[in-house]
């Protein structure tokens, strides 16, 4: 699966059909577009994390839309960018996947683009309903997580649970991505953005563990940078409550950089695999004309199959014919 293809040109058009004239013409530059796009998400996170300060926090906002700009609220506008943004990076991989199976790639090629797709939809789908989360409470109410390692793991069990899981995929992708990607400025990206998610999982890491742990960050910076009475005064929350709180923004924004940087890096390569390609839209097919189409081409590859037969059983009998003059000659001779 990590073994490197080579890139092959892929052309598709509908068979049977003449040259479409296009009404229309757009131009799109990949590479000027993609870097566009990730300049504009990774401002709209920066955005995201003011407008929680000023609105939810600082309370610039009515009481009934604080919550919206909560970034660590999976029903605030920041759980939607992260949400739609995992999706499209999914629906991106599919598209990887389907060009290298049509473009006739190796099957181990295939497959890894395809484990990263599904990775990536699971990803989708656990973030609009933190999946994860509920997994770690789960388990945090069986027997197992009152003993052994269960019982001594300081923070979020879901990380326990899932994270050996995601360590494993989390390698495979490096590997697989290092093989595939041939630009040493994508594999740089992809290192920063694998370094990105890492740093979000420590944060979370961080917040998972009680106020009293000796390893707890947050509450160190709570005691010793805010002053417990002006910090309540002004953000109506205790000095490590808005530690941790900001600390969530941080890192959901963080994990939002690090999946645009993995979107840019998988657009990239998804526009240099279709480098080439001529796409046309024809009218709809009817089931009769495509099981027509399918029968003809059985009948086809029969056909060819009984010519195959027919050329080899002509190459045996010649040879037979061969054998036996030869044979009818040395006995004459003999």
């Amino acid at each position: 699966l990590i073994a490197s293809c080579r890139p092959l040109a892929l052309h598709t058009r509908p068979s049977n059909s003449a040259p479409v004239r296009p009404f229309a013409s757009i131009r799109v530059t990949p590479a000027e577009s993609i870097r566009n796009m990730a300049y504009v998400l990774i401002s709209l996170q920066v955005i995201v994390i003011w407008m929680d300060v000023w609105f939810h926090l600082a309370g610039h906002a009515p009481e009934a839309l604080r919550g919206w700009f909560d970034t660590a609220s999976e029903r605030g506008f920041g759980s939607w960018i992260s949400v739609t943004q995992t999706v499209l990076i999914a629906v991106t991989l599919w598209g990887i996947t389907v060009a290298y199976r049509a473009s006739g790639r190796p099957r181990r090629c295939v497959w890894g683009w395809g484990i990263l797709a599904a990775t990536f939809s699971y990803l989708a789908l656990d973030d609009g309903t933190r999946l994860h989360e509920r997994l770690g409470s789960a388990f945090g109410d069986t027997a197992a997580a009152a003993s052994g390692i269960g019982a001594a793991f300081p923070s979020y069990y879901w990380q326990l649970v899932l994270g050996p899981v995601f360590l494993a995929l989390g390698l495979f992708m490096a590997v697989f991505l290092w093989r595939e990607l041939s630009s040493w400025r994508l594999r740089g990206v992809t290192a920063l953005a694998f370094g990105l998610l890492a740093s979000a999982v420590a944060l979370d890491f961080i917040d998972g563990l009680g106020a009293d742990h000796p390893a707890n960050l947050y509450a160190h910076i709570a005691a010793g940078v805010f002053d417990p009475v002006a910090t309540q005064a002004q953000f109506d929350h205790t000095p490590y409550d808005l530690v941790v709180h900001v600390s969530r923004a941080i890192e959901e924004s963080i994990e939002m950089a690090g999946m645009t940087l993995f979107w840019a890096v998988f657009l990239t390569h998804l526009a240099t695999t279709l480098r080439g390609v001529s796409v046309s839209w024809g009218p709809s097919q009817t089931r009769r004309s495509v099981r027509a189409r399918r029968r003809a081409r059985t009948l086809s590859a029969r056909s060819v199959q009984a010519q195959a037969g027919s050329h080899r059983q002509q190459a045996e009998l010649g040879a037979m014919i061969i054998r036996n003059r030869r044979r009818t000659r040395e006995a004459a001779e003999a």
